[in-house]
């Protein structure tokens, strides 16, 4: 009895993109504000648990404060109870892995990965 394995480059491609666009710019920011964790899967796990931590607040807070105040405070104490950095350093985290995944995104566009489309509008029927 023989096996036929066929390589399927779209889950290596998706882990791919996963780890630029998500996990190394949080991993990039961590260094740069000297977060007390760095690791790699830490920051791609960190991520995860940071948008849990902004809906949470979003919900327990969000009728008192704003929802979008709450999701950014939720967010923001996710992350420095994640990485180990203060509150300042947590902001400056998520600006530094915003714009690092921006670079992450315009690099994938440019190797193909990831096509950037305009997107569609509606058209009136008018005539």
């Amino acid at each position: 009895m023989s096996y036929h394995y066929e390589f399927n480059g779209g889950i290596l491609l998706g882990l791919l993109a996963l780890t630029l666009l998500v996990a190394l710019p949080i991993k990039v920011g961590a260094h740069l504000v000297a977060a007390r964790e760095t690791g790699l899967i830490r920051c791609g796990f960190t991520a995860f648990v940071a948008l849990l931590g902004g809906l949470l607040a979003a919900a327990l807070l969000g009728g008192l404060i704003g929802g979008t105040l709450a999701w950014l405070l939720g967010f923001f104490l996710s992350i420095r109870m994640m990485l180990g950095t203060t509150f300042l350093g947590a902001i400056g985290l998520t600006v530094v892995a915003t714009l690092v995944s921006l670079a992450g995104l315009w690099l994938l566009s440019r190797f193909g990965v990831f096509v950037l489309s305009p997107e569609t509008t509606g058209f009136s029927t008018w005539t």
